[in-house]
């Protein structure tokens, strides 16, 4: 048997015109020719691809921060995780679930003004300090909410107040991240898990 000549875009649309052309000529492959002609079309590529997969997650927030913030962060919530395993005896959850519980509180508070944050400060730029996202999803809905004010909240505050500036600066305050440490001077400390 020949070896094919290499599979090509022209090779290949050439030789789905063909089968198109042949498919057409029987009525009882209309259905297939019909398909062929849909791929050949503008775009029609488009039609191979999979689906995506409906999801219950809310979607991702990413907050851009000191790799040592995120790191304490990630750590605390492990903790309190664990620790609120033990108490009810339910298998612990993982960080990212504890901090969007954290983040939806500090939305909430946010929302009914219970809370007024502090802009988030960053280091320098070009400064050594490795920066990472903290990835949580907390409730969209909130987040919309959030979103919806901001304008209003940037004049009040005098700074563009975003929802993910607002979640940085709660989860600073509730877990105690001082302004050495936004600005990359100092690093909390990270606590060691008991196994």
């Amino acid at each position: 048997m020949p070896r094919s000549r290499r599979l090509d875009p022209a090779v290949v649309r050439a030789r789905l015109t063909v089968l198109s052309d042949r498919l057409h000529r029987n009525e009882a492959d209309a259905d297939l020719a019909e398909t062929v002609d849909a791929i050949l079309a503008p775009r029609g590529w488009e039609l191979l691809k999979k689906p995506a997969k409906p999801t219950t997650a809310e979607p991702n927030v990413a907050l851009w921060m000191n790799k040592s913030i995120k790191e304490y962060l990630e750590a605390k919530a492990r903790q309190e995780a664990k620790d609120e395993a033990e108490e009810t005896g339910q298998p612990a959850k993982d960080a990212a679930t504890i901090l969007a519980a954290v983040v939806n509180e500090g939305w909430e508070k946010f929302l009914s003004g219970e809370f007024k944050p502090q802009k988030p400060l960053r280091s320098a730029r070009g400064s050594a300090t490795p920066k990472m996202n903290l990835n949580v999803r907390p409730k969209e809905s909130l987040g919309q909410q959030v979103q919806a004010v901001c304008p209003a909240k940037s004049k009040e505050l005098g700074w563009e107040v975003t929802p993910g500036l607002v979640a940085m600066a709660w989860l600073y305050s509730e877990y105690g991240i001082t302004d050495d440490d936004q600005l990359g001077v100092t690093s909390p400390e990270i606590p060691v898990l008991d196994d």
